[in-house]
């Protein structure tokens, strides 16, 4: 199975604006998994300890059948957080332009990260071989079917109204096609 996740947690760590380091209990985590950005979530309810900018994948499958049940698109949600200047602000206007600023960080974190998997997608179709990750293989074949899928030239991606403490975040959402025959696998099912 294609893991997403595993792909962005490597941008993360090469991504100098993040710098992630995945080692447990790192004061430098920048990549988190959540299952939607609520209040009820790790990286909402420790916004005070957390770095900025970080970047967040939802783990929630959002999924529906395509053309007659041979293909499923999913649907990825990853969000991007840029804690906004907190300096105290002389006026309505300069806390605005802070917040703009913040918001203008995540976009381009966004673009970022749409060249990298435009430039993985295209490494992983001609077979390229010299990329390395301790995440995951572009010769194995289900990483390179899987970023086969992504329909990149179709993202989108918005700042969300709502922030918390002066946390900025922008959502980006990433469709994935996987072709899929739907047919009942004997093996799954007790037989009389």
């Amino acid at each position: 199975m294609f893991a997403f996740d595993n792909v962005l947690e490597y941008w993360a760590t090469r991504y100098k604006p993040l710098s992630h380091d995945m080692a447990a209990g790192s004061k430098k985590k920048t990549f988190f998994r959540v299952t939607m950005i609520d209040e009820d979530n790790y990286v909402v309810r420790n916004f005070n300890t957390l770095s900025s900018p970080c970047m967040a994948y939802a783990t929630h499958i959002d999924a529906e059948l395509q053309q007659n049940v041979n293909r499923i698109s999913y649907r990825h949600v990853i969000y991007f957080l840029v804690k906004q200047d907190t300096a105290p602000q002389k006026t309505p206007h300069t806390d605005e332009m802070a917040a703009t600023e913040a918001r203008y960080e995540t976009d381009g974190m966004v673009q970022d990260l749409l060249a990298w998997l435009f430039d993985l997608k295209q490494k992983a179709s001609n077979g390229d071989k010299s990329f390395t990750s301790p995440l995951f293989s572009l010769t194995d074949k289900a990483t390179r079917e899987g970023l086969r899928g992504l329909q990149l030239d179709t993202a989108n991606w918005a700042t969300l109204p709502v922030h918390w403490n002066g946390w900025q975040v922008c959502g980006l959402s990433i469709e994935q096609i996987v072709p899929r025959d739907m047919c009942i696998n004997p093996e799954k099912y007790i037989t009389e």
